[in-house]
């Protein structure tokens, strides 16, 4: 009789150690629990894995997050590096209001230009920055933009027209 009690307190002894987060992370991801994310740590302890900046432009987030409004118009879709620009269509002009939305990584800044005045811009960093600006037709004396960055900034931007304007 002391055969199984000895056999179900060893399966007890099993399950609470497999549930306990022992060393298996497979322990606490059948029963639902995550993990919080690693922090950094001073002394003994592990430091978390640094984000991996992209090294080409196509490897960027594209800085479109959700759907856009049904009858936009998107009328420039680019990736590059460094200096660039673009030359928008009439109708852009026509605007109310034009989108800009860019992601960047690098050591410096992104802006739009026109007219030699900054339309928009930030900083890059790691790549993981979505940015948007809205350029009011009052301030869309020319359409075309000069993108300026340094040389060692990749970047992605995609310029839209709202609906029905």
């Amino acid at each position: 009789m002391k055969l199984p009690l000895l056999a179900v307190g060893l399966s007890a002894l099993v399950l609470v150690s497999a549930c306990s987060g022992g060393a298996h992370s497979q322990a606490t991801a059948t029963h639902g629990a995550t993990r919080p994310p690693a922090k950094a740590t001073t002394g003994t302890g592990a430091t978390p894995s640094p984000i991996q900046t992209p090294t080409s432009p196509d490897r960027l987030p594209n800085p479109i997050q959700s759907s856009l409004p049904v009858g936009s118009k998107t009328l420039y879709t680019k990736t590059g590096h460094g200096k660039g620009g673009v030359t928008l269509p009439a109708s852009a002009g026509k605007a109310s209001s034009i989108t800009v939305m860019w992601t960047c990584a690098g050591p410096s800044n992104f802006d739009v230009i026109a007219t030699g005045k900054r339309l928009a811009g930030s900083q890059c960093g790691d790549g993981t920055g979505v940015f948007t600006a809205e350029i009011p037709h009052t301030k869309m004396h020319e359409l075309a933009w000069k993108f300026s960055a340094a040389d060692s900034v990749i970047w992605r931007i995609v310029v839209t027209q709202p609906p029905g304007k």
